[in-house]
């Protein structure tokens, strides 16, 4: 990471952070260069860039840009679009393509403490850990083994624990909804594993709907539990900022941290870019393991009532009042 200063006009000036092959950076320095070019006409384009580690974004106009400092100093090879193509006469089909905008996507999320009560809480932990024998590698479809590290139970979704989490879940899905800034949508259904990681454990970053099979997951779920004090240091899950451009989506070197808590639930949208963080647990031992749930709710296609997890599936539990329109 390189910090960075960026003047504006009226003496405004932004201190940010940004990695040295960021496409952000990028894009301010062709936006200097194109200034100066006899070649190239300057395109005004309304940029976004993430502050404090993604809590704030600030925007302007490209055109208000003066100058941009960096430390240490970066060295960029630029590659100036070609001078623009006269217009075609108005009789003709315009053929040019339309100037593509970059935003920056500050994923939102919502933290829930005492998600579970006490007793539902050391119950959950009892279950992982009488089922230490349950757990396998986990595996991701379309990356090599080293992508993950850590145990899953691939089965869970059928045990009564995780239909405890998943009603929980949809009782309180108006707020969670609201919290994201989501409408509430019809549940098709809601995809549940339980992990375990341990020493040396982590999963690089993803998103959680990047597959066909994973297109319909709308909401990611992560559920911490694990042995009070806590027996392993790191585990933290960052939230990336993405970058959106022509239809395209990438994540940016901007983060958001959050270090896992027994007994909270971490919701964002599935479509977020995130990374577990290696797990240091000196102990070695299975029963100090970070232990977490992770649901996936996924959108229906369409309204069905009658399914138990569909329009109606606040069916399965009883709605605070608090949470009712």
């Amino acid at each position: 990471m390189i910090a960075v200063q960026l003047q504006l006009e009226g003496g405004q000036r932004i201190d940010l952070r940004l990695r040295e092959d960021a496409p952000e950076l990028i894009t301010l320095f062709q936006i200097l260069a194109s200034r100066g070019s006899n070649e190239v006409e300057p395109v005004e384009k309304f940029l976004q860039l993430p502050l404090e580690n993604g809590k704030s974004a600030c925007s302007f106009n490209s055109r208000q840009l003066v100058s941009v400092i960096t430390e240490p100093p970066v060295i960029v090879q630029l590659e100036m679009p070609k001078a623009a193509e006269p217009a075609p006469a108005a009789s003709e089909p315009a053929n040019s393509a339309a100037v593509q905008t970059a935003v920056v996507h500050t994923p939102r999320f919502l933290l829930i403490d005492d998600f579970l009560s006490v007793d539902e809480h050391q119950d959950m932990l009892v279950y992982a850990l009488s089922h230490e024998a349950d757990f396998e590698s986990g595996t991701v479809e379309g990356h090599a083994s080293p992508h993950r590290q850590n145990k899953v139970i691939m089965g869970f979704a059928e045990t009564a624990h995780s239909r405890l989490l998943q009603n929980r879940l949809l009782t309180w899905l108006p707020h969670i909804t609201r919290g994201l800034n989501v409408d509430l949508f019809p549940v098709r259904h809601v995809e549940s594993q339980m992990t375990a990681s341990n020493d040396g454990h982590y999963y690089r970053m993803h998103n959680d709907a990047g597959s066909e099979e994973a297109g319909f997951r709308s909401l990611t779920c992560v559920y911490y539990f694990f042995r009070q004090p806590r027996p392993f240091s790191g585990g933290a899950l960052r939230l990336y900022d993405a970058l959106e451009q022509g239809g395209q989506r990438k994540a940016l070197g901007s983060f958001r941290e959050f270090e896992p808590v027994s007994n909270r639930l971490l919701v964002f949208r599935s479509t977020s870019y995130h990374e577990l963080m290696r797990i240091r647990c000196p102990s070695r031992q299975f029963s100090d393991s970070r232990f977490a749930v992770t649901n996936w709710i996924h959108k229906s296609a369409e309204q069905n009532p009658d399914a138990r997890f569909g329009w109606g599936q606040l069916r399965c539990g009883v709605v605070p009042p608090q949470f009712v329109s």
